[in-house]
């Protein structure tokens, strides 16, 4: 399998702590259960949590509740729930981060496979190079000019260091002799907020964060990744 499958793989899949096997000779669910969001409102993974935490409250009779737990690139959220009590009811929600966190923090409080199993893969996303509408680019190769006549002034945000967007600004930076400044963020949402107001010149991360203010006009998309057109 390729490195772009596993990282798509692991972009939004929901995982918990481990089922004890006392959990699953239970009925399921018995209590409250909590989704862990490891990034703040605003972003792709947020509303997701929402969303499947309202139907399976609906579809299951029981609370899902969702606590937004972040910081440090997804790592807060996520050491929380490797901690919890692996009873079933306390689930996180990780992104790509999750991949490659191992590599860049050899202190990580968890260990990202042994201590998580998988439950379900929610859905993946291309990443889309964005800008504000205020900002003078049009095409990635306005982009690349730009880079290139001023090194190391243009801004490229991301939602946390080790992230796919921090990670294909790396790649852009190689592939086009240029030199972006990336920009870590604690989320999408703080993020959104900086491209919009111009504090940043561009955001790379996921259309499913992004769509919105391009459709509404207060974004620019100017290039995905991928070999196809988004749907979105």
């Amino acid at each position: 399998m390729s490195v772009s499958k596993v990282l798509a793989w692991v972009t939004a899949i929901s995982l918990i702590g481990g089922f004890s096997v006392e959990t699953r000779a239970q009925e399921w669910p018995a209590k409250t259960a909590k989704f862990v969001s490891p990034y703040p409102p605003g972003g792709s993974v947020d509303p997701l949590a929402r969303l499947l935490a309202a139907k399976l409250t609906d579809s299951l009779k029981q609370p899902f509740i969702v606590e937004n737990r972040t910081g440090a690139s997804g790592i807060i959220g996520t050491e929380y729930v490797a901690h919890a009590a692996p009873d079933g009811y306390t689930y996180v929600f990780i992104f790509d981060t999750h991949a490659v966190h191992q590599a860049l923090n050899p202190k990580l409080p968890f260990d990202p496979i042994k201590d998580f199993a998988p439950v379900m893969l929610v859905g993946t996303a291309p990443m889309a190079l964005t800008t504000g509408v205020q900002k003078p680019y049009k095409t990635l190769a306005d982009v690349v000019a730009a880079a290139k006549a001023k090194p190391e002034t243009l801004t490229v945000g991301n939602v946390g260091n080790g992230s796919l967007g921090h990670l294909a600004t790396i790649l852009l930076n190689q592939a086009a002799g240029i030199k972006l400044v990336a920009v870590p963020y604690k989320g999408g949402g703080p993020l959104s907020t900086d491209v919009l107001g111009g504090q940043v010149d561009f955001a790379m991360a996921s259309t499913a964060a992004q769509a919105q203010y391009v459709r509404g006009g207060k974004m620019r998309a100017l290039v995905l990744t991928g070999d196809k057109r988004s749907s979105t």
